[in-house]
This record gives C-alpha cells, structure tokens and sequence, in this order.
C-alpha cells in the first residue's frame, strides 16, 4: 500500500512538474515574440511603408518627414527642459533599426530635392513598376 501512494504521488508530481515547465515555455516564448515584434518586425514594417511611399511621391514624402522630424525634435527638447531640473538624465543610443529608418528618409529627401519635381516623378514611374530603374522612359520638357 505504501509503495502505491509512493508510486501515485511521483506520478502526481511529475505530471505537476511537465505543466510548469508547458507554462513556463510558453510564457517565455510571449515574451519573446512581443520584444521580437517591437524591436525588429515593426521597425522594418515601418521602413518598408516609408520606402513606399517614397517611390509613390518622394517630395510629399520628404516633406512629410520633415514635419514629423521638426515635431520630434520640438518634443524632445520639451522633454529636456522639463529633464533639467532633474539631475537622472536617460541616455540612451537610438537602436540600428531607427539609424536605418532615418537614413531611409534622408535618402528620399535628397533624391527630391536632387532631381527636383520632374526627376521626382521620373523616380515614382520607375519605383512603381518592380522596382528597376528603367532609363529609357521619356522625359519632360
């Protein structure tokens, strides 16, 4: 009798044991997606509607980025008068993905203002189709 209650409790126990281990699992694996989602696949979503939009109209897109860029740095320098009167200040390096996103951005901006707004649309022509530049597309005058 003694051997059976032994036997049923290390079965219990094991059982109790494999479902902590199942919620453990998948607890971390939450919460590995979620950092995985904020850190690298919304950022590069992001990146990749800005590319899109850049082959779409790159000067409303330069523009565009420009104001949120001006509306950022407004906000930020907001945060550090208010950050001033407190000596903790929290500096931290932008992630790469926000490097390359800026960068994107500033690409598009000086495609626009370097080819002005006929090379603006000769770009979107060429983006639009599959993403090659074909240079055998008529110009304006």
């Amino acid at each position: 009798m003694i051997i059976e209650n032994n036997i049923k409790w290390g079965a219990a126990l094991s059982i109790g044991r494999t479902i902590f281990i199942c919620l453990v699992l998948t607890i971390a694996a939450m919460l590995f997606s979620s950092t995985t989602n904020n850190l690298v696949i919304n950022p590069i979503e992001s990146m990749i509607r800005k590319v899109k939009k850049i082959a779409k109209n790159p000067l409303e897109a330069a523009q565009e980025e420009e104001n949120q860029a001006l509306a950022k740095e407004r906000i930020i320098k907001e945060e550090n008068k208010k950050n001033k009167n407190s000596k903790k200040k929290n500096k931290e390096a932008p992630y790469e993905t926000v490097i390359l996103e800026n960068t994107i951005v500033k690409i598009g901006a000086l495609l626009a203002i370097g080819f002005g707004e006929a090379g603006s649309e000769i770009i979107a022509k060429n983006m639009e189709k599959s993403g090659e530049v074909d240079p055998m597309l008529p110009g304006k005058k």
